[in-house]
């Protein structure tokens, strides 16, 4: 049987993979890239070299696939500015799939979708939106500030608003 990465959550419910395994797999998609200042010389073997479990060979394949596609998206980022702000947005969905706001499967369409350049990161002036803010405030601090507004009032028009526009950049299909 050949198991592909859009199949790992189903596997999941299934018990082929634990949770732990899955949840390993995911860390690592997004913290790999935090190794380089660029996304111009990461590897497979980076990825697989951070798991903190070992996994079968299916299941390896499998996220083999998934690492090829962080990858691509990386090697899309020469210039360092431009690839922090691809590791912030990586924390982030990592950070959302987790909480089940992003899909496995939206994040690898996402994910292809930069490393085919059919798709950029979320741009925003935060200091002409927010004020005056501390140096390296980020999209991942913006998302911060909006669960902050909408944790103070829920029905925050703005916040509503904006998560939804940061959500459907950053590949989630659904809004919350």
């Amino acid at each position: 049987m050949i198991i592909t990465a859009y199949q790992l959550p189903a596997l999941e419910e299934q018990n082929i993979i634990s949770s732990n395994e899955l949840q390993d797999i995911i860390r690592m998609l997004a913290h790999a890239p935090l190794l380089y200042d660029d996304g111009q010389h990461i590897q497979v073997q980076d990825y697989l070299e951070g798991l903190e479990v070992e996994l079968t060979h299916d299941i390896r394949r499998a996220a083999i696939e998934l690492y090829e596609l962080g990858i691509m998206a990386c090697r899309q980022f020469t210039d360092v500015l431009a690839y922090e702000q691809l590791q912030d947005v990586l924390g982030l969905q990592a950070e959302l799939w987790q909480e089940g706001v992003l899909t496995l499967q939206d994040w690898m369409n996402w994910l292809k979708e930069i490393g085919e350049g059919r798709r950029t990161l979320p741009e925003y002036d935060f200091a002409s939106i927010l004020g005056e803010l501390p140096e390296g405030y980020m999209i991942h601090d913006f998302h911060d500030e909006l669960q902050v507004r909408l944790e103070q009032d829920a029905s925050n028009a703005w916040a509503n608003e904006e998560r939804s526009r940061l959500y459907t950049a950053i590949g989630v299909q659904e809004a919350v």
